[in-house]
């Protein structure tokens, strides 16, 4: 019977810990399902469809239950809640649509997508997995872990950490979505120690987290609740068999047991231990095929799929004017990667600094965006001249082969106002057709050949009378200053060596007045100087201010000081039982025995640890 309840506890902290909700189309409508993610065989299932919206008559469509018996159902619940929010009234209404269901078999069942529409949009839930067990055929093993440590309670496989790659084999510069999730079938309370990988030969981005990370999924045969820990677009440097670094945490699982102590005037007799579950991913490997061979002069190291769009400068402009050819590259893929795509201009355009803008969104499904080149140029001479076509060469690894796009290709007229140096009758200038202006005798002055006095304006302020005796005032501050820090560090030191030195002699002065108390027949100043006693021991033993102390910190300091296992729980056991009887008279621990259980636990600690 008590199993029977403890397996009801965690299947309830399961499904309040696993709530998966989707929403099919765009709006503020939330449309989910809940379910607990493992059922035993025999016992009622209650699955809920919920929705923060009033649905339209008779739109609510249930799923198929395959596998299941429908003992009741639909129950519908509704809820409404008002908000006033800078005088301004907000109503919200929430709809849910409860089932209770028997499983017929052992296995993993899938329960359907439901639908129901809202002012007319249809929304769905996702299939959600569940699956259903034989505690029969297990009565031995739930029997050996009620009986065992909470660590018993935690299977080898209900915590695993998985690297999942959107692809195994891509090309070289081709983006592989990797995710690191985290599956559990038991209740996380918190993960720890989490080491990413370096993801070496790779150029990585993160991704942003989306609002929901968690979800359901099946792994060999078993039920797990998924949460998206990190996500990241991979995009391979270098070709051949690159290995992905294992990822590592400490997931610290919830584990309810019976206590140890019989009924608990708290909790019932129920108890909540942490158990740390170190996890780490499988090795991975992901095969990155080279480029093939033959590409393209103009193929930059472009891998995508792509367009591009010219804006070509007009037809016929004037000597010494500015111009413009534009490019506009858009599409998929390592964008980030492009260089600008190279433009053959005539010898006579001035030709100035590309310039580059680019709009490049990062999602789950690779790169995407545009970019744009400017190539400015200024006409020096008049003419007819004839500009290549532009082109940009990329791979596309759906084709698997090069794409060339091209421009047409461009005829500029030149055309001489008047205002060009180069068409004046100036002897000292020379242009022709093809060739660069050269200009003389007209910005460039001559070497002024007579000698110069100079003389110093300022003088130099290093060395000077100033200068070092503002070194002098800096060198003293600095030999003060390090002085009294010196000082200061060792008063600290030696007030905490202090602290350490003489805990005993505090806890022992603690005890003694409690001791009167006991005498007294005083039960709360008893225990309430046993608590100071005990917690303010072990903040002077190990310099850990009272405030951070709990007992699991008490447990892990003492295991790390030599004390054995048993003596530290009976230390955390003598807190418990004082913080007890504080609050509940009619416990059956004496004052005697508790004084008795902490002195001698106290000395025994003070043997064992030396500092």
């Amino acid at each position: 019977m008590k199993g029977h309840f403890l397996r009801r506890v965690v299947a309830l902290t399961t499904v309040l810990l696993c709530m998966i909700g989707t929403a099919a189309a765009d709006g503020d409508v939330s449309f989910k399902v809940d379910a607990p993610t493992i059922t035993p065989l025999g016992s009622y299932l209650r699955v809920a469809f919920e929705v923060d919206a009033r649905p339209d008559d008779d739109s609510f469509e249930a799923p198929d239950f395959a596998g299941f018996d429908i003992l009741a159902g639909p129950t519908v619940a509704t809820g409404r809640q008002t908000y006033w929010i800078n005088g301004k009234q907000t109503v919200t209404e929430s709809y849910t649509y409860t089932y209770v269901l028997m499983p017929q078999a052992k296995g993993t069942y899938t329960i359907g997508a439901a639908r129901i529409s809202v002012d007319g949009r249809s929304y769905t839930t996702k299939p959600l997995p569940v699956e259903v067990i034989d505690e029969g055929d297990q009565s031995e093993s739930r029997s050996n872990r009620n009986n065992s440590s909470p660590e018993a309670h935690v299977a080898k496989d209900d915590i695993q950490l998985r690297i999942k790659l959107s692809s195994t084999s891509v090309y070289k510069g081709e983006a592989v979505r990797a995710s690191i999730v985290l599956y559990t079938r038991t209740s996380i309370a918190t993960i720890n120690n989490v080491k990413l990988p370096t993801f070496e030969g790779f150029w990585s981005q993160e991704l942003p987290a989306g609002e929901d990370s968690s979800s359901r999924e099946e792994l060999d045969g078993k039920v797990y609740t998924t949460y998206l820990l990190k996500e990241y677009l991979l995009y391979p440097q270098q070709s051949g068999a690159l290995r992905i670094d294992p990822a590592e945490l400490t997931a610290v699982a919830q584990v309810v047991t019976q206590s140890s102590r019989g009924f608990d005037p708290f909790f019932g007799g129920q108890e909540v231990h942490n158990v740390n579950r170190k996890v780490s991913t499988p090795a991975i490997t992901l095969n990155v095929k080279p480029l093939p061979e033959g590409a393209p002069r103009s193929f930059n190291g472009a891998v995508g799929q792509f367009t591009m769009q010219g804006s070509m400068p007009p037809s016929k402009i004037s000597v010494n004017s500015a111009a413009s050819i534009s490019l506009t590259i858009s599409g998929r893929g390592n964008l980030k990667f492009i260089d600008a795509p190279s433009v053959a201009m005539p010898e006579s355009f001035e030709i100035y600094d590309t310039k580059t803008s680019d709009s490049i969104k990062v999602s789950a499904v690779g790169t995407s965006g545009t970019i744009k080149y400017e190539y400015p140029f200024v006409a020096r001479s008049s003419g007819e001249f004839r500009i290549a076509p532009v082109e940009f060469s990329f791979f596309d690894p759906a084709k698997e082969q090069y794409v060339t796009l091209s421009t047409e290709p461009i005829t500029l007229t030149v055309t001489n106002d008047g205002s060009a140096a180069g068409i004046t009758a100036d002897s000292r200038t020379l242009t022709s057709y093809g060739e660069k202006m050269k200009q003389l005798d007209r910005d460039i002055r001559f070497i002024h050949t007579e000698s110069g006095k100079l003389r110093r304006e300022h003088r130099l302020f290093m060395f000077s009378p100033t200068y070092f005796l503002l070194v002098v005032i800096i060198i003293a501050a600095f030999v003060v200053i390090y002085a009294v820090m010196r000082q200061r560090i060792r008063e600290n030191r030696n007030i905490v060596q202090r602290r350490i030195k003489h805990a005993n002699k505090v806890a022992v002065q603690r005890l003694r007045m409690a001791e009167r108390y006991m005498k007294q027949q005083q039960r709360h100043p008893f225990y309430e100087e046993m608590l100071k006693a005990m917690w303010g021991y072990i903040s002077d033993k190990f310099n850990i201010p009272v405030a951070n102390l709990t007992k699991e910190t008490i447990r892990e300091e003492l295991y790390r000081r030599g004390v054995a296992a048993a003596d530290a729980e009976l230390f955390c056991e003598i807190i418990s039982r004082c913080d007890e009887a504080q609050y509940a008279p009619s416990t059956s621990n004496s004052m005697e025995e508790v004084y008795a259980d902490a002195m001698e636990i106290i000395s025994k600690i003070e043997s064992i640890v030396k500092r």
